[in-house]
């Protein structure tokens, strides 16, 4: 019972990440005709309402923060966002804060309640900013490691397979298939992964920066980033070991013709020979 109410006295912060990308400026006027006061930067679009006290942060990449709103209206963002998204991921991330004020600002898990828990020195934006350009990139790249987790698992019979048949037991056609799906793996998270290096934001807000640096530590971002490079160099090989069954497969096909070729020269000459 007390653990509920030491739950209830925290709000909700929580991080989503539902697509490749949004169209923010898209989202601007979505949020404005609304009656939302919205401010629109290069890669990160604010709403917030007198109405209903929270704040929201979209991000170009694909995620959104939502910081003191309950469950029912990040259900209807889920759904306003749905039409300013590139590419809407099959199963969306999402991940769980609680926060409060104090003195100080710190993110730190609670023991009790075995939450993670941040608390703010006060209602400046631009901290809770700093603090979403974190939690954004966590949950991007958790997107980034299912993709990579699902590509893996999806092939990683192929290596066992080549050493117990000397083969990879898949049609050409099939190859290709998994090749291409590897490749638009590797290609979508090569393309995305300046979305974790430390943003822009913070070479005109120095001062703020303190806050993300303390969020990426507190999620283990560096860390992970290395561990998403390693499972990229995993899919690369794959990738490798398909692209040399296709040789294969093509140079049996060559040889099979070659064959036919001389066979069937062979069968010219003998009729030749018997026609003379």
């Amino acid at each position: 019972m007390e653990n509920v109410k030491s739950l209830q006295s925290f709000l909700r912060c929580v991080s989503f990440c539902t697509a490749d990308s949004y169209d923010l400026l898209g989202l601007a006027n979505f949020f404005k005709k609304k009656g939302y006061f919205t401010r629109l930067s290069r890669d990160v679009l604010h709403v917030s309402s007198l109405k209903r006290p929270g704040d929201l942060f979209f991000f170009t990449h694909g995620c959104f923060v939502s910081w003191g709103f309950k469950k029912p209206f990040e259900d209807k963002v889920l759904e306003y966002v749905k039409d300013f998204s590139s590419n809407p991921l099959t199963s969306i991330e999402t991940d769980y804060f609680y926060f409060e004020y104090g003195d100080t600002t710190t993110l730190d898990t609670h023991e009790s309640l075995r939450l993670d828990i941040i608390k703010l020195e006060s209602e400046d934006n631009q901290i809770k900013l700093a603090i979403s350009y974190g939690l954004s990139q966590s949950i991007k790249l958790e997107a980034f490691e299912e993709e990579i987790k699902g590509a893996i698992r999806k092939n990683n019979y192929l290596p066992e397979e080549i050493v117990s048949k000397g083969r990879v037991s898949l049609s050409r056609r099939a190859i290709f298939q998994r090749m291409g799906e590897i490749f638009i793996a590797r290609s979508s998270i090569n393309l995305n992964i300046e979305y974790l290096d430390v943003p822009e934001f913070f070479w005109r807000n120095p001062n703020v920066e303190p806050y993300y640096i303390m969020t990426s530590k507190f999620l283990d971002i560096s860390s992970r980033v290395s561990a998403l490079n390693q499972r990229l160099d995993v899919l690369q090989e794959l990738l490798d070991i398909l692209n040399t069954q296709v040789q294969h497969l093509h140079s049996s096909l060559l040889e099979v013709i070659i064959i036919l070729l001389i066979f069937v020269e062979i069968l010219i000459s003998i009729f030749r020979l018997h026609v003379v």
